[in-house]
């Protein structure tokens, strides 16, 4: 998919062209870097300062299998904020949490968190938002690599 670009109106002497890829992502036809167990899941980079230039936040599904989980975790640089559709548990601190479709969690930066999917059927899917964008490093390396690939057509 080529990247586009659009005319943002200043005032009535001047306009200004800015780079975006798109406005609304299709995420279902994104590409996916498995996460292999104990962590069990799957991601894909939406939006990201690396691949569409939005330097404000980076923007990734998380699909979790049945018995599947991101592992306790800390965000060191980022807070991160996660919308889910499907049930499970999550920790958050100290806290055991059931989760549930339109539950939200709010991870602060530097707190340990988990999502766990306890379902043996359905898929358990969170929408992640990092504010600030998070730095590039492990599988995130490779999904970035993937879905630029993706998005330039290749």
């Amino acid at each position: 998919m080529p990247k586009r670009r659009a005319i943002l109106y200043i005032n009535d002497s001047h306009t200004k062209e800015v780079k975006m890829s798109k406005w609304v992502y299709e995420g279902w036809k994104f590409p996916s870097v498995k996460v292999e167990p104990p962590n069990r899941r799957y991601l894909k980079l939406i939006a990201s300062p690396e691949t569409t230039g939005f330097d404000k936040a980076t923007v990734l599904f998380s699909h979790i299998p049945p018995g599947g989980t991101t592992g306790r975790h800390t965000h060191p640089n980022s807070d991160e904020i996660i919308y889910f559709i499907g049930r499970g548990e999550g920790t958050i601190g100290n806290d055991e949490v059931e989760i549930e479709t339109d539950s939200v969690m709010i991870a602060p930066m530097g707190v340990e968190h988990e999502c766990r999917n306890s379902s043996e059927t359905e898929t358990l899917k969170l929408f992640c938002v990092f504010i600030p964008a998070l730095k590039p490093s492990g599988v995130l390396k490779e999904l970035i690599d993937k879905t630029n690939k993706y998005l330039k057509g290749n």
